[in-house]
């Protein structure tokens, strides 16, 4: 379940006369390393809300920006394994229409080595002790704004076993039909599980920063609101 709570209204200037708008959010970034947000931005953010209390302001703002962090990183896990799954789509296509033994053999192989490599990126798409590709993780956690927002992002199991995307193991290679039968429809369905949980982390990931822009809108409306009335007194 997603949780789509408006953002908080945009409040204007009583000496500007306008509305403060938050920046546009542009797509999500590719990969794990591309930067989401400058850091002389959230600097500035953070000294707007210096007024208030630096130190909640300061964990709100590293908070969230490390759980968008999270979920790209293991979004980028996830584009992997969709990767690897549409190799062992297409290897388990040509094994069943290929006549040759040493080939037929040969794809067989490679479809394990291919199913068995999820095994590997679900470890490697551990961060900082969380580990969202592990179904035996815990889940993201995430309490934003001053409205008491919760974020909840359970963990998805990308490993192959029956805890995860159940793909049964090929046993007799190509020479069993309804057990290559049983391996092609796990890994269809394995595909739009893996697809949709991709496009929860690409929506989440999005939403958050644009919870954070906004709140930084907010939080510097209200700083110069108190820095005015600081100078009046």
């Amino acid at each position: 379940m997603l949780f789509n709570k408006p953002p908080s209204p945009v409040r204007s200037r009583p000496d500007a006369g306008h509305e403060v708008r938050p920046r546009p959010v542009g797509p999500r970034p590719n990969g794990p390393d591309t930067p989401l947000m400058e850091p002389a931005a959230l600097s500035r953010a953070l000294r707007h809300a210096a007024w208030r209390d630096p130190r909640a302001e300061r964990k709100k703002f590293t908070e969230v920006y490390s759980a968008v962090r999270t979920l790209e990183r293991t979004a980028a896990y996830v584009d992997q394994a969709l990767e690897r799954l549409s190799e062992v789509a297409e290897a388990l296509r040509i094994g069943q229409t290929t006549e040759h033994d040493l080939m037929r053999g040969l794809q067989a192989a490679r479809i394990e080595e291919l199913l068995d490599s999820l095994e590997r990126l679900s470890k490697m798409a551990a961060n900082g002790g969380l580990n969202l590709l592990n179904g035996e993780s815990e889940s993201l956690y995430l309490d934003f704004g001053h409205e008491a927002f919760r974020y909840v992002l359970p963990p998805f199991d990308l490993r192959r076993g029956p805890k995860g995307l159940n793909i049964p193991q090929m046993k007799d290679g190509f020479d069993n039909s309804s057990e290559i039968h049983a391996i092609s429809q796990a890994v269809a369905l394995a595909q739009v599980r893996v697809g949709q949980f991709a496009a929860r982390l690409s929506h989440d990931a999005g939403m958050l920063v644009r919870m954070a822009k906004t709140y930084e809108a907010d939080i510097s409306v209200e700083g110069d609101i108190g820095a005015s009335q600081e100078r009046a007194d």
